[in-house]
């Protein structure tokens, strides 16, 4: 019985590690490198996209709050819609971190998505400067060569821990979501999933945007640092997603339960192919996010 119980743990873990069959697990080479593409081209769609939102200088008329969150919340609707099908569209380090914990991937799968999405954000918010006029750049930067549109700052009243903090509060009810979408108890409730996600993260962005810029996503505050040169607490949206993507899903995975890959739900039975990305057999059921 012991050994039973050590050689399904090993396995488990081998299969976490990307080390069973193949080193990308069910996925073909082939696979792997459209899925990357596809972190790529979305992460750079919902950066382009999301911080167009935010440049000021273009028109007469300021941009509220609620306008730059409905940028982003929106543009995450979009980019999860067109690329959901390929990659289940992560576009975020964090959601990436919070599905190997729950078994959705391995780590060397992970490692090309995070990769892929940290690339795709650098060259949206290249391709966004490209385009915007070099008066607009200039006028809002820090130092008069660069722009700061979308940079993401810790509220200068706040001190980097409570920046911290609140990036891992609010990045933990985004991998919440995301763990409730892939959970098959949750199969007959993921109709409209990127319309879902899109308003997760505009509400989001319009309650947490003064504290800290409602990052939620390393890879979202990464682009417009490395073309701006400002790093100022960068650090805190690094450390509070990806800590929230990895200790929020282990709480939901080991205090709400997983049901185990092979056992079909009563209420899957009826429908053709769930939404809630769990693989049988190497096969995966879902492509949604």
């Amino acid at each position: 019985m012991s050994r039973d119980r050590g050689s399904n743990v090993n396995g488990g873990l081998k299969r976490l590690m990307g080390v069973d069959d193949s080193l990308f697990g069910p996925h073909s080479r082939a696979q792997v490198l459209q899925m990357a593409l596809a972190e790529l081209v979305g992460t750079g769609m919902l950066i382009f996209l999301g911080c167009m939102g935010t440049v000021v200088g273009m028109s007469h008329s300021p941009h509220p709050h609620l306008l730059v969150a409905l940028a982003f919340g929106l543009a995450v609707m979009i980019c999860i819609q067109i690329m959901a099908h390929i990659s289940k569209a992560h576009l975020n380090p964090a959601v990436t971190f919070s599905l190997v914990v729950i078994g959705d991937l391995n780590v060397p799968l992970a490692g090309v998505y995070i990769v892929s999405q940290v690339i795709g954000a650098t060259l949206g918010y290249g391709v966004l400067m490209a385009i915007t006029p070099d008066r607009v750049l200039k006028e809002h930067s820090p130092n008069g060569t660069c722009c700061a549109m979308c940079v993401t700052l810790v509220n200068p009243e706040m001190t980097s821990l409570q920046g911290l903090l609140a990036e891992f509060l609010v990045t933990s009810i985004l991998v919440l979501v995301v763990c409730s979408v892939f959970d098959r108890r949750n199969a007959r409730n993921t109709d409209s999933v990127s319309i879902k996600f899109g308003l997760t993260v505009a509400a989001i962005a319009m309650n947490e945007g003064a504290y800290t810029g409602g990052s939620m996503n390393p890879a979202r505050s990464f682009g417009p640092a490395i073309w701006t040169g400002v790093w100022e607490n960068h650090w805190v949206y690094w450390v509070g997603p990806l800590a929230a993507g990895l200790l929020t899903s282990a709480f939901y995975r080991f205090v709400f339960g997983l049901p185990p890959v092979h056992q079909s739900l009563p209420q899957e039975l009826d429908q053709g192919v769930p939404l809630t990305g769990v693989r049988d057999g190497g096969t995966e059921e879902t492509n949604m996010k």
